[in-house]
């Protein structure tokens, strides 16, 4: 998985995770049971702070992306159609 962020841009580090993660999940490069990086191995790859990951994680799964599994980790979630393309829309609305 490779995330890039942008110090310069307006939008929070932790939106730009969230929003490359869930490009990764559409495009199919993320697939089901995909273990994601730790918290802190993430954290450290991109030099920031855990505590943003950590809110990126969250929102992954508050929006039905990612399952956190405690002890194991973060894994991309059964995939629901539905969520993707309405994701998908918004994408290409958004452009």
């Amino acid at each position: 998985m490779n995330i890039i962020i942008n110090n310069s841009s307006m939008q929070p580090i932790y939106e730009q995770i969230v929003e490359q993660v869930k490009g990764e999940i559409i495009k199919g490069s993320l697939q089901q049971d995909t273990a994601l990086p730790s918290v802190r191995t993430l954290a450290k790859d991109l030099r920031i702070s855990a505590l943003t990951v950590k809110k990126a994680y969250d929102i992954l799964e508050e929006e039905g992306f990612t399952v956190t599994v405690h002890g194991k980790g973060t894994y991309v979630a059964m995939t629901n159609t539905e969520r993707m393309m309405e994701e998908y829309r918004k994408e290409i609305e958004k452009e």
